[in-house]
């Protein structure tokens, strides 16, 4: 049971952490609303629009202002050994200060001098130490370090920097300067969101769509944990997980009454109902869970933090998800020993004699 509780919790903290990947972006941008291209499908990935549809947009009531990001993969050139690497760079206007982030925000400024970048400073470990004034290279380019941030890797990428809008157009060449992947809405206070949302709607060609802030991510959470292949990985991985323990509680339980079938058909020989020999069965199968789920839960944990220092994933151990995975145990334990008590069947009082 320890291992199936165990396998439990990984694979629920992976799936967590996967559903999370997905929306990281999301959380480290400052927005209510964003204007994406029509063929959008994920932010990591998102397709080009023209900067001239966050122009329409600013002319909307109720819309306060609207900021242009510009995001793309790229290969970097890590310090020490000379690897190269994949991550992700975000270009911004630094006068629009985007981020959620106020210490983000602060040092945008640093990015008004050609091929500069902020770097993550809880990238996977694999990307080396990108501190101030480190000199790097990305897409055979040589940029520079001059500012840090904490972020932090996922499943989306390994790890992210932010430069002036202006240098990514330097490193993404072959894109047409004026394009970008999002345009970032802030509403004016007060705004009723559905009702801009219409007006942008009726304002802006068909080639965009106009998304609220928890669309936009329920879309995100959708596409990656449904059709990217990771997320349907840890998807199936949960259902697995959940199996493999109703079968080993299954096998445990139903190899004891067989065991012990003189005992049960000793207590049915005494007059214990059938039923009531079954709640014996079950009783014995929550013991063993409560029993397996405590060690269980802190071996869970100390997986978690060994994942999270070396991959850099965002694995949390949770009231909720422990909460969550001892309620899947109980129910998985109920399963497997109802159908073990079966076995209870075959312990005939008559064999005593």
């Amino acid at each position: 049971m320890l291992f199936a509780i165990v396998l439990i919790f990984m694979q629920a903290g992976f799936y967590l952490a996967c559903r999370a990947s997905a929306t990281r972006i999301h959380a480290l941008l400052d927005f209510d609303a964003a204007i994406t291209s029509a063929r959008y499908a994920f932010v990591a990935d998102a397709d080009r629009m023209e900067r001239a549809r966050i122009e329409v947009a600013r002319s909307v009531p109720g819309v306060a202002s609207v900021s242009a990001v510009k995001i793309g993969p790229l290969l970097w050139r890590t310090p020490a050994p000379a690897n190269r690497y994949d991550t992700l760079i975000l270009g911004v206007d630094p006068t629009d200060r985007p981020f959620s982030s106020a210490d983000i925000n602060q040092q945008l400024t640093k990015l008004q001098h050609p091929d500069t970048v902020l770097f993550d400073q809880l990238a996977h470990p694999i990307l080396g130490a990108n501190i101030t004034g480190v000199v790097s290279e990305a897409r055979n380019r040589r940029v520079t370090v001059v500012g840090e941030f904490d972020w932090g890797a996922g499943f989306v990428t390994q790890g992210l920097a932010i430069t002036h809008e202006h240098t990514f157009s330097n490193l993404f060449s072959e894109r047409p300067s004026a394009d970008i992947q999002l345009g970032l809405i802030h509403l004016e206070p007060g705004a009723e969101v559905d009702t801009v949302l219409r007006q942008l709607e009726a304002s802006l060609p068909a080639d965009v769509t106009v998304w609220s802030r928890a669309a936009i991510e329920a879309r995100d959470r959708r596409f990656f944990l449904s059709e990217r292949p990771i997320g349907l990985m840890f998807t199936s991985g949960m259902v697995l997980a959940v199996l493999v323990g109703g079968i080993i509680i299954f096998q445990v339980l139903a190899s004891e009454i067989t065991s012990r079938r003189s005992e049960f058909a000793t207590l049915q020989a005494l007059g214990f109902a059938r039923r009531q020999v079954y709640e014996v069965v079950v009783a014995q199968g929550f013991l063993y869970t409560l029993t397996a789920f405590v060690p269980a839960s802190l071996l869970a944990w100390l997986l978690f933090g060994i994942v999270r220092d070396v991959a850099r994933l965002p694995m949390r151990l949770d009231l909720g998800l422990l909460a969550a995975v001892l309620i899947t145990s109980l129910l998985m334990c109920l399963t497997g020993a109802l159908l073990a008590s079966r076995r209870v069947r075959s312990a005939d009082p008559a064999d005593l004699f």
